[in-house]
């Protein structure tokens, strides 16, 4: 990375990085679960 793309992206601060990854983990979660129920319906229709 160049410093010039470092003046565009500047370093999300830590607690920032740490929310959105477990913000990420958790919609992937929610998203599994939905599909996982939705495909569950379907076979037992």
């Amino acid at each position: 990375m160049t410093s010039e793309e470092k003046e565009i992206y500047p370093e999300e601060p830590p607690l920032f990085k740490k929310w959105k990854s477990w913000y990420i983990l958790v919609l992937g979660n929610l998203l599994a679960l939905i599909l996982l129920l939705y495909f569950l319906s379907i076979s037992f229709s």
